[in-house]
């Protein structure tokens, strides 16, 4: 397999970090790591861009059941009970320990409940690669990255819309085309902005737009 296509690179990097990449083909592509600095620089250039929606999301401490299931997990019951076990000290000592390490790296690794099902999405080109991301947090606002400065033409910009099966095309904002990211309000009369197609279009700026027929590009949404 040629790793240095761009579009293989990409999409191979971009599930490695999503954690989509999962079995034998994990475990080869983190084989070959080491010895493929482009594969390095992409697993990077993923990590940089995912790690932007940390920026977004409200700090939030885990839900009690986290540190149960952790009790559980690093404690389990056990029928004989060894004179280890029976030091209460050192035992509570070990789960401060743990708990203090999973505070440290949380604002990083952990994502706060009201976000742990963020609708994420990818815009792709016509040649498979990542134009934009979009991220769909639970307050209702839309983070959009432009991973690449476009050539556009001096009257044209990208628009993002929202399409559901049974209802024409909504306009949720216009798209960057520097490299920048921006946050985008979900439009008051979309209720669940989660559903449906994202589609981009390129169009003269126009007070008004009309919604188009079909799109320049589309992808769908998807559970992070």
């Amino acid at each position: 397999m040629n790793y240095y296509h761009l579009a293989m690179r990409d999409r191979l990097a971009a599930e490695y970090v999503l954690g989509t990449l999962q079995g034998p083909a994990r475990r080869r592509f983190e084989r070959l790591l080491p010895a493929h600095p482009v594969l390095q620089r992409a697993v990077t250039d993923w990590e940089r861009r995912l790690n932007r929606l940390a920026v977004a999301s409200p700090p939030a401490p885990p839900p009690p059941e986290v540190w149960r299931g952790l009790e559980r997990r690093l404690f389990p019951a056990s029928p004989r009970r060894s004179w280890w076990n029976g030091l209460i000290f050192w035992r509570g000592l070990a789960l401060v320990s743990v708990l203090a390490m999973i505070v440290a790296l949380a604002p990083r690794y952990v994502l706060p409940p009201q976000e742990a099902d963020i609708s994420f999405a990818a815009i792709r080109g016509k040649q498979r690669e990542v134009l934009w991301t979009v991220a769909l947090a639970g307050d209702g606002r839309l983070r959009v990255d432009n991973l690449r400065a476009m050539a556009m033409p001096p009257d044209q910009r990208c628009f993002l819309w929202l399409k559901t099966a049974s209802d024409p095309p909504v306009m949720l904002g216009a798209l960057p085309d520097d490299g920048s990211a921006r946050t985008l309000p979900v439009p008051a009369g979309v209720t669940r902005p989660g559903r449906g197609e994202l589609w981009v279009t390129m169009q003269p700026m126009a007070p008004k737009l009309q919604p188009p027929v079909e799109p320049l590009y589309q992808t769908r949404w998807q559970a992070l």
